[in-house]
């Protein structure tokens, strides 16, 4: 319930009030596989993001977003070593999944990196996380 109501309020903030999303927890193995899959590349990531607005048929359904899947052991693993909890970190894989599909891309260049950082700061803050306790990610 905690991931529905916060994966909610970050839609709800980006003015995506009437969409279907999807967020899959898995563990090491299930994400090696997805990623190895879908991306070609055979190891474990903290999140992954599955828009279904793009492609050539983006436009059949628009209310469904897309997936965001999130690996349980690699936030945990996170959370243990910069010294914050794990709802901070899922909370953080959760809005960089979701921004990933509204558009947001931060391997498309320095200013579009910024942007979707400067974006995770306002979702985490409406959150109620203090940027004390994520500072790490912005570094």
């Amino acid at each position: 319930m905690r991931i529905e109501s916060a994966a909610k309020r970050i839609l709800n903030a980006l003015g995506f009030t009437d969409v279907e999303l999807s967020v899959l927890i898995v563990d090491d193995p299930e994400m090696t596989r997805i990623n190895r899959e879908y991306r070609g590349v055979d190891s474990s990531t903290d999140v992954l993001s599955f828009p279904m607005r793009e492609g050539e048929f983006g436009d059949v359904c628009t209310e469904l977003l897309g997936d965001v899947v999130i690996c349980a052991p690699v936030a945990m693993a996170m959370s243990d070593e910069h010294g914050c909890s794990f709802s901070l970190v899922l909370d953080l894989l959760l809005a960089h999944g979701i921004l990933h599909l509204t558009g947001y891309d931060h391997e498309a260049g320095d200013n579009d990196a910024k942007a979707m950082n400067e974006k995770t700061v306002e979702l985490l803050d409406i959150l109620g996380h203090s940027r004390e306790d994520y500072e790490w990610f912005l570094a």
